[in-house]
């Protein structure tokens, strides 16, 4: 079962959400590509990480100062796994590897202090005492960032480095050339006899540091785990998002959703983003509506904040609910990324046979955009009116958006996109009469992307010819339209 491949994601804007998490420490990094849909058995485990994204919104809004000590710690807390593996393979650590072993466990004595402070009740993020691990590499119990190999961990290494610094003063006061390459060889004999203490010294704190080894790497998925729940808390809050309700059944409700990616293009051209509003249950909700009446917009922003929250994601509405799906599966003719023609067309029924087998299979989402554009109108809508009528079928929510007229069936549920329905036609021609450079942008703007219910009786909205009017296309050629549209909407 599936979920959206890559060019998927991108097109529907989780990407852009992905890049939008403030994750900060490699771990982190490393617990947001193990990221993956909840299957349909882990109710318990998706409302678990749900509660703890609330947890840590209200923690974060009653500590602020707290959570800006954890941000400044987690940003100095390095990558050292490499270094814990030699560890458990008791492969001797240098002087550098000892450093980050006691930089970071000093850092993650104080992370716990932080988190113990606020009585951050998640099971899943649990800090085990460091400090004998510190006590290990600081035996002059100054706490300072630094590491060196420490006369107290060795009578005999403070006694060599007694000599040779006895050496190195002989030297420095000696004026005699012959006597002075004596004292450098001799010097020279008391460093290696001290590089192998040192070696001495470090093997037996690799030997000591084994047996914290276990807790050096639990505290550390702890901190990825920490660092990837504060990023969905920060996004949720920065976006004003909504902590969903899971259901059992087949029954999906998503207000005022928007698509954050889409509305921050809108948004640096001054527009605004039209909310989203739909409710699905198993079978077959069509979306009709006119070329440029958003119906893409609309199936990405449901598509996005589905897939969010089966991620374990606060999702971007002002309400949702809806079960844990065992497929998300999103057939879009993005005309960036796919050529037209036949190749689109073929590349839509290779992947509708995946999704009909899904289908078979499980109970999950289908979103399908204007479904065999491809091909020509008639073909295209008997087509898409068999798909309509095979999907009723199953439990499966399913959504079809087209501009053809006649797919919705009796027991379908139809959504219209607005479009310039509440237009004032005149007054919107007048305008773009006098501004005619920016005549589409004026049009865009008077659009109306909202989706409303309506019956099955309701026809497509007739906005192209009305665009096409708008946009100045030549008088005769709208007269024609309109005596075939006569014709068509007649009966004729």
């Amino acid at each position: 079962m599936k979920f959206l491949d890559n060019e998927q994601r991108v097109q529907i804007g989780f990407s852009f959400v992905m890049d939008e998490l403030g994750i900060i420490t490699t771990y982190g990094a490393e617990e947001k590509k193990k990221l993956k849909p909840y299957k349909v058995g882990e109710s318990k485990k998706l409302k678990e990480e749900l509660n703890n994204i609330e947890n840590m919104i209200n923690h974060m809004k009653d500590y602020p100062d707290e959570f800006n000590d954890i941000v400044r710690i987690l940003h100095k807390i390095k990558d050292i796994r490499s270094t814990v593996k030699r560890i458990e393979k008791v492969e001797t650590l240098d002087e550098v590897e000892l450093y980050e072993i006691k930089n970071v466990a000093m850092l993650l004595e104080e992370l716990k202090q932080v988190l113990d402070g606020m009585t951050l009740a998640i099971d899943k993020i649990k800090l085990y005492s460091l400090e004998e691990v510190v006590d290990i590499l600081d035996p002059s119990g100054k706490r300072m960032s630094t590491f060196y190999v420490y006369e107290e961990y060795s009578e005999k290494l403070s006694e060599i480095r007694r000599l040779k610094g006895e050496k190195e003063r002989a030297i420095f006061s000696c004026n005699d050339e012959y006597e002075i390459e004596l004292l450098k060889q001799e010097r020279l004999n008391i460093v290696i006899e001290e590089e192998e203490e040192e070696l001495a010294v470090r093997k037996e704190l690799t030997l000591k540091l084994t047996s914290f080894s276990k807790t050096i790497s639990h505290n550390l998925n702890s901190v990825g785990i920490l660092d990837l729940l504060m990023a969905k808390a920060y996004l949720a809050v920065k976006y004003d998002c909504v902590k969903p309700t899971i259901v059992k059944e087949m029954d999906i409700k998503i207000v005022d959703s928007i698509n954050p990616e889409i509305e921050s293009i809108l948004k640096k051209k001054g527009k605004k983003f039209s909310p989203v509003n739909i409710e699905l249950k198993g079978g077959t909700t069509v979306i009709t509506g006119a070329n440029m009446g958003g119906k893409s917009v609309a199936l990405k922003t449901i598509v996005l904040n589905l897939f969010l929250g089966q991620m374990g994601f606060f999702v971007f509405a002002k309400e949702a609910s809806y079960p844990i799906l065992d497929f998300i599966h999103f057939i879009s003719d993005d005309m960036q990324s796919i050529s037209k023609g036949l190749s689109t067309f073929g590349a839509e029924i290779i992947k509708l046979k995946e999704v009909v087998e899904c289908v078979k299979r499980g109970d999950g989402f289908v979103a399908l955009d204007e479904f065999a554009r491809g091909t020509n109108p008639k073909e295209g809508f008997f087509l898409v009116k068999s798909l309509a009528n095979y999907l009723q079928k199953f439990n499966t929510a399913s959504i079809i958006s087209t501009h053809y007229d006649g797919v919705v069936e009796e027991s379908m549920i139809h959504y219209q996109v607005v479009g310039l329905k509440n237009i004032d036609f005149n007054k919107l021609k007048y305008k773009i009469d006098l501004n005619k450079t920016h005549s589409v942008e004026i049009i865009q703007e008077h659009m109306e992307y909202k989706l409303e219910r309506v019956s099955r009786e309701n026809k497509v909205p007739k906005d192209a010819l009305n665009i096409a009017m708008l946009l100045g296309l030549e008088s005769d050629i709208v007269e024609i339209a309109k005596t075939y549209y006569q014709e068509e909407y007649n009966g004729k």
